[in-house]
């Protein structure tokens, strides 16, 4: 039988587990513009793509994501956040975290530009091919993510993502007696996934049913090669990053037969935002020696931690439900010498060096940048060769013909401005203190650095700033927001 001029033996010879990132991360100010950003993501499983188009495409399933239910009182809302972190599993945390390390050692140390990565994205997108993997296959992934057994994974990757996930109830979006809003309802970590199933491909009931119920996953079956396909793709990452990304319509080439697609959207708000009238002009000196002028962001904490490490000073600016790290190298240490390998790279990110508390003088540029990266070759180096192999058995999700992997890539942007950080995700295959102050730290991020963003704990985003004046940034995109001043000298 032909289909689109080629043979359905020869569409089956190859499937294309993907991945593509994008990241987008900006800030704060008017509320209109909140309501009408975050609305969409309280209509889960709802989307605006088309459902059936004859001939091209089936939804097969549909997930319903986590809601938030309708708080009466403040303490019920507390004892829900609580609940949810709780459900991060001890073992998808110490996995995930080796596994967000590792795989950004690789990626950043031989970065000579602007370099952006979500090894969550990545994370939930090789889980959900795990699933489907069998034998030699199997256990490489299962060795890369952490895992023995791939029931455990799909089960702590259920649990985790009900953790994870967080779109805040618009019924408990609402200003106190006092014009306070919850600091629950001023972020969004939305995860989703999806499987996009030539309808040459025989998909195994069981396995599409494992992927809707233990990873989320919209299932769709139908002809990849054609151009509404594409387009139902593009509208589908669209829809579920609140438009910062919409991917190309382009159609799939021949030889895909499956694609799974992660995407992320991710917003907070900085507990201490930056005074936009400090913000002003200052120079940043790139590896080369280039200088170039940005708008620097500035703060001084007049009690802070920080910490002294062999060739970095690291602090932690704290974000409503999360926190941003930063890791400034000394002077005359190449940043990329503190991702080498994964023990330094765990150190500066983590809890490496001496913890000291004190004065911190922030200085942090706002920028906005991309960068593309093929995984493929980090994949294999870390150990997980056999999925590219045409030998690969992924006979769970199929088993009429032979599926291996054969592209993972990732594009990622990134920025930040005075007010929060905003970020969305496309893969397809991302103190306090009484005592006086007695020491002191300067983050003037005026060279390369290195930043980590979190939430409950878990590393959602992962970067080296080398530039911060190359970028893109499009301000027509930044979403603001109505938030009270609040600045600390």
């Amino acid at each position: 039988m032909k289909k689109n001029g080629r043979t359905k033996k020869a569409a089956l010879e190859a499937a294309a587990l993907c991945a593509a990132l994008g990241v987008f991360l900006t800030g704060c100010g008017i509320g209109e513009d909140l309501n009408d950003t975050k609305s969409a993501g309280t209509k889960n499983g709802d989307t605006n793509i088309q459902i059936e188009a004859p001939g091209k495409i089936t939804a097969e399933a549909l997930a319903e994501y986590p809601t938030e239910p309708v708080f009466q009182e403040d303490g019920e809302q507390w004892d829900y956040a609580r609940a949810k972190r709780e459900m991060i599993t001890e073992e998808f945390a110490a996995a995930y975290g080796d596994f967000a390390v590792k795989t950004s050692v690789e990626l950043l140390k031989g970065s000579s530009e602007n370099m952006a990565y979500s090894p969550l994205s990545l994370y939930y997108a090789l889980a959900l091919a795990c699933d489907g993997a069998e034998g030699e296959t199997q256990e490489e992934m299962l060795k890369l993510l952490g895992y023995e057994d791939a029931r455990e994974l799909a089960a702590d990757c259920k649990s985790s993502f009900e953790g994870l996930y967080y779109v805040p109830n618009e019924e408990n979006n609402k200003p106190n007696e006092w014009g306070e809003y919850s600091a629950e309802s001023r972020y969004s970590l939305m995860i989703a996934n999806s499987l996009w199933a030539d309808d040459a491909l025989t998909l195994k009931d069981e396995f599409a049913e494992r992927a809707a119920a233990n990873f989320y996953a919209d299932v769709f079956k139908g002809d990849l090669q054609s151009a509404e396909t594409a387009k139902m793709k593009s509208e589908w990452v669209s829809e579920r990053t609140h438009g910062l990304i919409t991917p190309s319509e382009q159609p799939a080439n021949d030889q895909t037969v499956l694609s799974i697609i992660n995407t992320i959207y991710f917003y907070d708000e900085w507990i201490t935002r930056f005074d936009k009238e400090r913000t002003e002009p200052y120079l940043f000196t790139c590896e080369d020696g280039t200088k170039v002028t940005c708008d620097f962001m500035n703060m001084i904490q007049s009690s802070s931690g920080f910490r002294r490490g062999e060739n970095f000073t690291a602090s932690t600016l704290s974000l409503k439900n999360g926190s941003m790290v930063f890791v400034l190298p000394d002077e005359g240490v190449d940043v990329h010498e503190l991702v080498n390998d994964a023990e330094t790279l765990a150190a500066a990110i983590g809890d490496g060096g001496d913890s000291l508390f004190g004065k911190v003088t922030w200085k942090v540029p706002k920028f906005s940048y991309g960068s593309d990266m093929e995984l493929a070759d980090m994949l294999k180096t870390l150990g997980m060769e056999q999925a590219f192999a045409e030998s690969a058995d992924f006979s769970g999700i199929a088993d009429d013909s032979p599926l291996f992997i054969s592209n993972v890539k990732q594009n990622a942007h990134i920025g930040i401005d005075e007010n929060g950080v905003e970020g969305a995700a496309f893969t397809e295959i991302m103190y306090a203190g009484a005592a006086l102050p007695k020491d002191e730290a300067e983050m003037i991020l005026d060279r390369p650095f290195l930043y980590v963003v979190k939430n409950n704990g878990q590393i959602v985003f992962m970067g080296i700033c080398e530039n911060p004046s190359n970028g893109n940034v499009d301000e027509s995109r930044r979403i603001t927001f109505v938030c009270e001043e609040n600045t600390e000298d």
